[in-house]
């Protein structure tokens, strides 16, 4: 897919808020140390249901930054990626435009080569110059299909059926006409 430069500037986030910051470890760390004597459910001091805050916490163990211990058990932390999430949808609008100008691009070429084609076949007689001019714009055709499936735009069986169709009414000219050789 075609990836260019934004034609706009990029959008201003809407509050001039300043980033949210994380907290150190220490004060992470403090934190749970004051919470470590609470209790979860039953108010005599044994939980109903045997889960205690506690329990939860020292379950629970920080994330080693930078380090990879290959531990499975480390702690969550949620990213916001608001700007990434409006970047890519700009992207994915520019994309989405540069992919529908190709696609009309062919589909009106293509449609050059059967206008062609059918004003070829209710004429009386057809020369090898006009079947030329038909193959001319076969050729560009072709080219653009080639160019958008080499862009990912189109998959490359559906390029190779759409070359495949306007190849097969050259050839049906050439049969009625009488202008095929081999």
């Amino acid at each position: 897919l075609h990836v260019g430069r934004l034609s706009h500037p990029p959008v201003p986030a809407p509050h001039a808020a300043a980033p949210r910051r994380r907290p150190s470890l220490h004060t992470t760390m403090a934190l749970v140390a004051s919470f470590q004597g609470l209790a979860v459910g039953a108010s005599s001091g044994a939980s109903a249901a045997g889960i205690s805050f506690k329990k939860a916490v020292s379950a629970f163990s920080m994330p080693t930054f930078g380090r990879s211990s290959g531990s499975s058990s480390r702690g969550v932390f949620q990213v916001f990626a608001k700007q990434n999430k409006e970047a890519r949808t700009l992207q994915a609008v520019e994309e989405r435009m540069y992919n529908k100008q190709r696609k009309s691009q062919i589909t009106t070429r293509m449609k050059k080569v059967f206008v062609k084609a059918m004003a070829l076949k209710a004429m009386a007689a057809v020369a090898d110059t006009d079947i030329l001019d038909l193959e001319k714009l076969i050729s560009e055709a072709t080219k653009a299909v080639d160019k958008a499936v080499a862009k990912g735009v189109l998959h490359k069986n559906t390029g190779a059926r759409r070359k495949s169709r306007m190849s097969k009414y050259k050839q049906e000219l050439r049969r009625e006409k009488g202008l095929l050789v081999a």
